[in-house]
């Protein structure tokens, strides 16, 4: 069984990252990781049991129904799921097709029904617990019953060396750029552009100025608005730019491009202005992230193999919970 988690993408101001782009970059690693602490919460509990099952093999064959536009008739020990209820919860499991959704939605309410039946089951909860209040009651669960390992320094340091490349700030690079625009499916017009772009490559080359042609150059015939500052994008890191342009990109080193790089919007004439490489992370920088990561894998293994107890020892009619412990987790 997989469980998904979600990994906040971060928008970094360019131009304040250079200085201290390593402790920048620690500090965004460090952010998104949730500690110890926050893995015994009630609510983050309950989005790890939601999603407990979200990445099952949701093949909708898994799931009996008689026709491809009814609810399943789904039941655990004997309890129906309640239709109505599998419908409300359709929202919550966005799916390629129907079957699937259904499939999602239908498997996480026999999941919420497992965790009731053995809050009901635990001598130091009961109906009590659930009736007073139920996330807390499956919070308490969990934790009587999910034991993760928390991972001790030599597995973390072993986990750095391993993925000492995952630990390296992007590089940033200062660009300017000449655009000779083309839609992407005019293969002649295209072809024309290319020759042209060498020989505006040529014409900078040999200018007594090369820097003062460029701009001249840009001026005259970019159709990108950074034709008004000389064609400067200014700083670019990874992931800002079309990926077919930063592919090449990246791999120049200072100066002006040789060749010129295609993209769907046509040809670009490229001078690297500046470009700093990335910088390596420490282990003492990171330590803190590889942790909490660690940890939280941990978790989702224990709440896993603790699901998949429960659904074993359980008569489940109705669906195939076919379950596949070793993509629980993927950081």
């Amino acid at each position: 069984m997989t469980v998904n988690t979600y990994h906040p993408s971060h928008h970094v101001n360019h131009e304040s990252k250079a200085p201290n782009a390593a402790m920048e970059n620690n500090e965004d690693i460090i952010r998104i990781m949730p500690t110890t602490d926050d893995l015994k919460k009630p609510h983050s509990d309950q989005e790890f049991i939601e999603r407990a099952m979200s990445e099952e093999r949701s093949n909708h064959k898994n799931l009996i129904a008689s026709s491809r536009d009814e609810l399943p008739s789904v039941t655990v020990n004997g309890v129906m799921i309640d239709r109505t209820d599998i419908a409300q919860e359709l929202q919550y499991h966005p799916a390629a097709n129907k079957e699937d959704a259904v499939f999602l939605a239908t498997q996480a309410l026999v999941v919420r029904e497992l965790l009731r039946l053995a809050v009901l089951a635990e001598p130091s909860l009961g109906i009590s617990a659930w009736q007073q209040d139920e996330e807390q009651a499956i919070s308490n669960l969990i934790d009587k019953n999910v034991q993760a390992t928390i991972a001790d320094t030599a597995t973390c340091e072993r986990y750095y060396q391993q993925n000492i490349t995952d630990f390296k700030t992007d590089p940033i690079m200062s660009v300017r750029h000449i655009l000779l625009a083309c839609a992407p499916d005019d293969g002649d017009e295209r072809l024309k552009l290319k020759k042209n772009a060498y020989e505006l490559i040529e014409q900078i080359n040999n200018d007594a100025n090369p820097s003062a042609q460029f701009i001249e150059l840009a001026r005259q015939y970019s159709a990108c608005p950074s034709r008004e500052q000389g064609g400067e994008l200014g700083v670019i890191d990874k992931g800002q730019t079309v990926p077919e342009f930063e592919s090449h990109l990246f791999k120049l080193d200072k100066g002006l491009a040789p060749s010129p790089i295609e993209s769907r919007y046509g040809f670009h004439i490229v001078e690297v202005l500046d470009k700093q490489p990335g910088i390596q992370m420490t282990y003492e920088q990171v330590s803190p992230a590889i942790h909490n990561k660690l940890s939280q894998q941990a978790f989702h293994q224990a709440l896993c193999d603790y699901l998949f107890t429960l659904a074993n020892e359980a008569n489940i009619e109705g669906i195939e919970m076919s379950l596949e412990q070793e993509n629980i987790f993927r950081g």
